[in-house]
């Protein structure tokens, strides 16, 4: 019996395993039928609630590390500094921001012209009085990544900022700051709320994701890209 080509690739593709992954994309818009489906199951005890209200847009193209740092931290019970802008209610702002002493670490005309590293961030954010640790991409694997995202996306007063590479997530440009604000176990999926707002809606994306996102070059510091935590500290 003569079998055409075509008739064995049909045999041959029936063959191979179907998974529910296979078809989906690896970064799932917050608007899309998918996102829909996502958002539905945010948990109660995620972050994602205690952040929406104070999400915000970054001012200008090169401050996404500074407006993610200005979400987490008007989200915290901490002592927030006034802007005369909104005197005399405590509000940060990504002008307000930089305080003398986060000055020291870096100004707003360096953070203009090439962004935050990871280690200047947490030494901002510590200036700031709040407690910061990094970790870099290139030193967690998937299951490591799974477990810090799991246990910082609840309730605990702990906040996460990412640090990633855009075309990563197949999204054109480089290097870029934004907050993580929920994980669904049953997706594998985190939630980015992306503080280009102008650019990007929130978006969901796989652990796999994620973690080759991050495990990529900073060219500033010559480091991997990561994750920051933040907590309130403890006196």
């Amino acid at each position: 019996m003569k079998i055409s080509i075509s008739f064995l690739f049909l045999v041959l593709l029936a063959a191979l395993p179907l998974t529910a992954t296979a078809a989906e994309p690896e970064v799932v818009y917050w608007s899309s039928d998918a996102g829909k489906s996502l958002r539905a199951r945010i948990a109660p005890d995620a972050d994602y609630w205690q952040l929406i209200p104070w999400f915000t847009n970054q001012i200008n193209q090169s401050y996404c590390g500074v407006a993610s740092a200005v979400t987490v931290l008007n989200a915290m019970p901490i002592k927030k500094p006034v802007d005369p802008i909104y005197a005399p209610h405590a509000y940060f702002t990504q002008s307000n921001f930089f305080t003398p002493e986060v000055v020291k670490v870096i100004s707003p005309q360096t953070v203009s012209n090439q962004g935050m590293t990871r280690d200047e961030m947490v030494q901002t954010l510590t200036q700031l009085g709040v407690k910061a640790t990094t970790v870099a991409g290139d030193e967690v694997d998937e299951t490591a990544l799974r477990k810090m995202v799991q246990k910082a996306m609840g309730d605990d007063g702990q906040f996460v900022l990412v640090n990633f590479l855009r075309r990563s997530l197949g999204q054109p440009g480089g290097g870029h700051w934004s907050v993580l604000a929920a994980y669904d176990a049953q997706s594998d999926r985190v939630l980015i709320l992306d503080v280009s707002k102008y650019m990007y809606e929130p978006e969901w994306v796989t652990i796999r994701t994620l973690r080759k996102a991050i495990d990529t070059l900073d060219a500033e510091s010559n480091r991997a890209r990561g994750l920051v935590f933040v907590s309130q500290e403890i006196k």
